[in-house]
Parts: C-alpha cells; sequence; structure tokens
C-alpha cells in the first residue's frame, strides 16, 4: 500500500488497503469463535487436573546442561494457547558449578517470580516444571516461600523410559497419565 502510494497509484493503493480491512474484519470474528474454543479447552483442563484456576496463562519451565558444564534453564509462555515470544526467558545457572536439577529450578522459579511480584506483573495461571516429583517439591517449597500456592496452579510432567513425556504429576501427589491406555 505505501508503495503504490509512493508511487501516487492510488487506485491500487486503496485496493490493498480494501483487502487490510476485510482481513481484520474476519479476524476479529474469528478471535472470540478461537478464545471460545481455547476456553472450552481450558475448563476441561481445569476439571482434569482439579486446577484453581483456568489455565489461560501458561508458563513452563526446563533445565538443561552440557556435561555438567554451561547449566541453563528455559522458560515459556503462552496466553489462550499462543505463544507469547517476548516473554521466553533463557536462564543461566549462577549459585552453584556442576549438575543439580533441583538447585537449577529453586534458583530459576526464585528468580522469575520474585521478579514477577516485585515489579507487580501479571502472574501466570499454571506453571508446569519439566520433571518428576523431586522438581515439584522444588517448585512447591519455592511457591510456598513466596506465597504463591493456591494463587499460581503448579504441575510437573515426567517421562517414560523411551523419554516421552507420559505423566503428569499434581501437587497433592496424585498422578495423571499422558498416555493413556496403551
Amino acid at each position: 500500500m505505501k508503495y503504490y502510494s509512493s508511487n501516487l497509484e492510488f487506485e491500487k493503493a486503496h485496493k490493498v488497503l480494501s483487502k487490510l480491512t476485510i482481513l481484520d474484519t474476519l479476524d476479529k470474528k474469528l478471535n472470540p469463535v478461537r478464545t471460545q474454543k481455547y476456553n472450552k479447552k481450558a475448563f476441561e483442563i481445569k476439571n482434569l487436573l482439579g486446577l484453581k484456576n483456568m489455565p489461560m496463562s501458561i508458563e513452563a519451565f526446563d533445565n538443561s546442561h552440557n556435561q555438567g558444564d554451561s547449566n541453563v534453564a528455559a522458560s515459556v509462555r503462552f496466553v489462550n494457547e499462543n505463544p507469547v515470544k517476548s516473554d521466553y526467558r533463557k536462564y543461566i545457572i549462577r549459585s552453584f558449578e556442576g549438575v543439580d536439577d533441583y538447585a537449577s529450578f529453586d534458583e530459576v522459579l526464585n528468580r522469575r517470580f520474585k521478579r514477577l511480584l516485585d515489579e507487580k506483573q501479571q502472574l501466570p495461571n499454571l506453571v508446569i516444571i519439566d520433571g518428576g516429583k523431586g522438581q515439584l517439591n522444588v517448585a512447591r517449597k519455592v511457591f510456598e516461600s513466596l506465597n504463591l500456592i493456591g494463587v499460581v496452579d503448579l504441575i510437573s510432567i515426567s517421562k517414560d523410559s523411551n523419554h516421552m513425556s507420559s505423566t503428569i504429576h499434581l501437587l497433592d501427589g496424585s498422578e495423571v497419565s499422558i498416555l493413556g491406555n496403551k
């Protein structure tokens, strides 16, 4: 449109503007439908896992290292099932040397949620930890120290022997199989 306008081809620029207006109108009409579909999914997830909150905003955390060096963690954020890439974070682990998945989660979750609380930013409805019961217990302790238990739902997801996500661990100690009956 700008190209046509700068070349004084106003009729072509107007046609492009008309098409953009139509696309924008369609998107605005479809967005409530998309949101309604996600709300239904979120409601089902909330009930299945016994969550206190509708999982409209979700953050997930994972740790990684390179044979004991370069300990890092990352978090991703989704809102209404859409990735919010501007809220993706990479954390360099500073509090220890070597490999310690639990200490990594402790550091990263404390850094992330202390900052959100200090800056009075919006908290996610659900936090997902990549790991089993041990990682979930570390996250629970962090959330307890920050008074986030009951404010933000917290789960972890562990993998089976084939390295496939298989089980959701809940704070009450119960588990939900992701794989179903195979």
